[in-house]
């Protein structure tokens, strides 16, 4: 019983030991200067952009869900209204399923439009603040002296 405990002791404290100095290796040197302010102007950038991209994709997925079943629910009542209930193997689909399908892909077009107009905007955003930040950071270079 005595030896075991020993050996527990022993195993902890050597466990300890090892691990101190890879926790100390784990800090990270943060630059000042131009460097750190940069890195923390980027860090808050990228969280305000996360941010604004997890709602903005949380709306869409709830527009997506609300407009599928308005969709699915529309195509059932007038497929009702109008006794459209062939089931033939070797029917084209036409009438309401051509309809839903003419529908779908307009919203689908649309939808890809403003997603890449979106993207557009945010590449451009990036494109500025890259060339503003690159820019300011020569001057601050220029004004210190350093190289």
């Amino acid at each position: 019983m005595f030896r075991s405990t020993t050996l527990i002791a022993v195993a902890t404290l050597a466990g300890a030991l090892v691990a101190t100095p890879l926790l100390a290796q784990h800090d990270t040197v943060h630059h000042g200067g131009v460097n750190g302010a940069a890195r923390a102007v980027s860090g808050t950038l990228k969280t305000v952009g996360r941010d604004a991209k997890a709602g903005t994709k949380a709306v869409a997925s709830k527009t997506h869900h609300v407009l599928k079943k308005a969709g699915r629910g529309a195509k059932s009542t007038l497929a009702h209204a109008t006794g459209d209930t062939i089931h033939d193997p070797n029917h084209k689909p036409g009438g309401l399923n051509k309809v839903a399908r003419d529908v779908s892909g307009s919203i689908k077009h649309v939808g890809r439009a403003a997603k890449a107009d979106v993207h557009s905007t945010a590449n451009d955003a990036h494109k500025s603040l890259q060339k503003t930040g690159n820019n300011v950071k020569k001057s601050m270079k220029d004004t210190t002296g350093h190289s």
